[in-house]
């Protein structure tokens, strides 16, 4: 019994590990084996078309490439756990930010009505930085942003969920590690850039604790 017992036993380390890894559906599966606490989704989105809309109008980012790993990990696990499969492709959204002239005027729930979404989970970033403090020769990342849900109905109050105006906060960070260890600057961005995604989509379907 014992020896079955260490063989069921998985860390939220592990599940993790595997979720950063990209083997999303491993995670799922190592989760409801080793069970936890069920934590209900905060909010039911619709199954109807989706745009994921991450918001950096003040260049807050310095890494691209963490913004692309957030919209990719929040469509990977809404695709695994089934909470949404008609998200906007990330490239239709951007071409109408560098077609449309008109864009910085549109509003949140314009931009969704144009790309034809129903419903906008709409991602303002507040905080992006590489180094706990500037010049120093460490990494140690954070990424921090305000979570909302809005729909494209045109009505005066489109925010759905949550109740505060400002939004829901998430952050997340990246353990301090030397610049000059193997790790790149693009590594910790990508790193951050999963982790903030699934912390993010983990507020919109049902999860073990242990999957946190």
């Amino acid at each position: 019994m014992k020896g079955l017992a260490g063989r069921l036993m998985v860390s939220a380390a592990t599940v993790l590990l595997l979720a950063a890894s990209g083997c999303i559906q491993m995670a799922a599966a190592w989760t409801n084996i080793s069970g936890g606490d069920w934590i209900e989704a905060e909010f039911t989105l619709t199954k109807q078309p989706l745009l994921v809309l991450i918001d950096d109008r003040a260049s807050v980012v310095t890494e691209p490439l963490a913004v692309r790993e957030v919209y990719k990990t929040i469509v990977e696990n809404f695709k695994v756990f089934k909470v949404n499969m008609m998200v906007v492709p990330y490239e239709d959204w951007q071409r109408l930010a560098q077609s449309d002239k008109r864009y910085s005027r549109y509003s949140v729930r314009q931009i969704g009505e144009k790309l034809g979404a129903e419903q906008v989970l709409y991602i303002s970033v507040e905080r992006f930085t590489l180094h706990a403090e500037a010049g120093t020769p460490v990494f140690q990342g954070e990424f921090t942003v305000r979570v909302k849900v809005l729909s494209t109905n045109r009505e005066k109050d489109v925010r759905l969920w949550p109740s505060e105006e400002s939004g829901k906060r998430v952050s997340v960070t990246t353990p301090a590690t030397p610049a000059d260890s193997e790790k790149t600057s693009n590594d910790i961005a990508t790193e951050l850039g999963i982790k903030l995604g699934k912390q993010i989509a983990m507020m919109f379907y049902g999860h073990r604790e242990l999957d946190k």
